[in-house]
């Protein structure tokens, strides 16, 4: 409970600064991620910012969050203006860049790719983060929902693997996970992620409900394409030996040899569409958050959680196993490391996915090293970071990091 308390009082008087108000190409009031982030709009960051502070309202009273400027009207309006500035950024054919921003080192970087003809990877959880702002304000008017189909359809046109029915990413560029192993200098193209196809299962579902609330006759379209994404993920990516879910590899390539009249490989050609990277990282764990694995294999998943610390440290989820040898704990920002660090993101995020499937210990397990983990930071450091060392939980880098922290609220309600 004393770290609860310490945590509550260093999030209350601190969370409002995220919230900004209008600045250059970002028209609406939005969320930063706090420290060095000013006139800096993310993608994963805002919605799940928008997430934790409409759960502040389960937590704190509407008197005690107003004492520090936090009330409902001011944080509706920054949820929906985190969408719309997104929204607003939306190019022609659908894609919407991972960050809208003003000033700074990538004022301009994305669109101008775009304009390039470059297929750059697009922003994620835009409609997680639209979903979550109807839910907390019971208005589902607000939006174009015609903008959030046609970023949907961006994904389905130009990252959509056909024979395995999943999404990959372009390159290893803005994925948000900087240095996701799956995905992190290898071929472009190459690598359905269980990190993203996991988020555009959740996105297919936000955009479904919207839709369905407004009346809109095309919700039941969308419906149906999360269920073939929740097929194909079950199809594609479980292994069944490791009773773990893992990203793929698409790449194919067909030897065109012969020998005399006889050409190689010319009878029986592979039966499988994809290959699977068999590297344990915390996104591996993330269809039990969307929801779209059945039960027993949620029980399966949690083995690896329970056998041993190469995942489930003293202080959370190392973002990738221990006896991985990508396994990396060194302090970098450029990318910023999930090679081995605890992200509170991770935390929650599986913490979640264990409630959803009734796994009630080691999901009280977790949220015991999650707080435990930010109290110490606070009461040792007088600060939360952007990420931790699994075992001491020494602070990594970046202090005044709010963002993905927040998301601790959701473990306190």
């Amino acid at each position: 409970m004393e770290n609860e308390k310490e945590i509550k009082s260093y999030l209350l008087k601190r969370m409002g600064k995220i919230m900004k108000q209008p600045l250059g190409r970002l028209k609406y009031p939005f969320f930063d991620p706090g420290m060095d982030y000013a006139g800096e709009q993310w993608d994963w960051d805002s919605c799940f910012e928008g997430q934790a502070l409409y759960g502040a309202f389960d937590i704190f009273s509407e008197t005690e969050l107003a004492g520090y400027g936090i009330t409902r009207e001011k944080v509706a309006e920054h949820g929906k203006g985190s969408v719309l500035n997104f929204l607003e950024a939306q190019e022609e054919d659908g894609y919407i860049p991972i960050l809208v921003c003003e000033g700074g080192i990538f004022e301009g970087y994305f669109k101008k790719e775009h304009e390039n003809n470059q297929c750059v990877n697009p922003g994620k959880l835009i409609c997680l983060a639209a979903c979550n702002a109807c839910r907390f304000t019971g208005d589902y008017t607000w939006l174009d929902v015609d903008k959030l189909i046609a970023y949907l359809g961006y994904f389905e046109k130009n990252l959509y693997h056909e024979a395995t029915g999943l999404f990959f990413f372009q390159d290893d560029i803005m994925v948000g996970i900087d240095n996701n192993p799956t995905v992190f200098y290898r071929n472009p193209r190459s690598c359905a992620d269980i990190y993203l196809n996991s988020i555009m299962y959740v996105e297919y579902c936000s955009a479904s409900e919207i839709l369905k609330m407004t009346g809109d006759g095309r919700a039941e379209e969308i419906a149906d394409k999360a269920a073939k994404l929740k097929d194909a993920v079950n199809r594609e990516m479980w292994d069944e030996h490791d009773g773990i879910f893992y990203s793929q590899d698409l790449t194919r390539y067909e030897a065109e040899k012969k020998v005399k009249d006889m050409k190689f490989h010319s009878g029986l050609g592979p039966s499988w569409n994809s290959t699977p990277l068999k590297i344990r990282f915390w996104a591996c764990f993330l269809p039990m958050w969307a929801g779209l694995c059945p039960a027993d294999r949620a029980e399966r998943m949690c083995k690896h959680l329970e056998i041993n610390d190469d995942i489930f440290a003293a202080y959370g989820i190392r973002t990738c196993a221990r006896n991985e040898k990508m396994y990396n704990l060194e302090k970098s920002s450029n990318p910023s490391n999930w090679l081995g660090a605890v992200w509170t993101v991770a935390n929650v995020l599986i913490w979640i996915g264990l409630k959803r499937y009734g796994h009630v210990e080691l999901a009280e397990k977790l949220k015991n090293a999650t707080i435990s983990l930010l109290g110490n930071s606070v009461k040792n450091y007088g600060d939360t970071f952007e990420s931790y060392h699994p075992d001491t939980g020494e602070p990594m880098l970046h202090p005044e990091f709010l963002s993905f922290n927040l998301l601790v609220f959701e473990m306190m309600k």
